[in-house]
């Protein structure tokens, strides 16, 4: 079994055990009208991101982190960038994993979307920041992540490289764009309607 194989299993084992111990678990309130309006409005303007964020994915995925059964919204928007922060490490490690064992006609989009993964990490990260500087600018660096995941699945399209634990992640980046935009965007809402801008709840 070559490593890139062996990183499959791993995580689709993984993945499966987290669905399994958060079935268990029921979702606070907050994360189930989060999830639920965020499934809601993706259904309804369509799916902008190229992927529809379905509500049981929604809740497992923010329910990887234990803080989130007590967390306020602010921190869940916390809790969601950094958990999307760790995916986009993932990522980055399976494509540099790839990028050990493969062919030479899939080397050069793979590189490409490594870069983008760089990428997408560092926009993820400047929104973690932002959120106690600025909440627009966090929205912006996140709204910039889709742009760099299409550039990974062009690249790879192009290059008919069909890699399954890749299209994976990408997914689950574009879930948690979806996520943290939301969050994001109501805390941006809440602050408006209490007249500041940059204080937390």
């Amino acid at each position: 079994m070559d490593s890139s194989s062996h990183v499959f299993i791993l995580s689709a084992i993984l993945m499966l055990l987290v669905s399994q111990s958060m079935a268990t678990v029921a979702p606070s309130e907050l994360v189930e009208d989060v999830c639920t309006e965020i499934e809601k409005l993706m259904m309804a303007y369509g799916e902008r991101s190229g992927y529809v964020a379905k509500y049981d994915e929604c809740v497992n995925a923010l329910q990887i982190d234990p803080r989130t059964a007590t967390a306020n919204i602010t921190t869940l928007a916390e809790i969601s960038v950094q958990l999307a922060i760790t995916g986009a490490k993932n990522a980055k490690a399976l494509i540099e994993n790839l990028l050990g064992n493969t062919t030479p006609s899939s080397r050069e989009p793979l590189q490409n979307c490594l870069s983008s993964y760089v990428n997408i990490t560092g926009h993820f990260e400047n929104a973690l920041s932002g959120l106690n500087a600025g909440l627009r600018s966090s929205n912006f660096d996140i709204t910039g992540v889709l742009d760099l995941v299409k550039l990974c699945e062009l690249e790879l399209t192009k290059n008919q490289t069909h890699i399954l634990q890749l299209t994976n992640r990408n997914h689950y980046t574009r879930m948690f764009v979806e996520i943290s935009e939301f969050l994001i965007t109501r805390l941006e809402l809440y602050h408006i309607g209490n007249g500041f801008t940059q204080t937390r709840t």
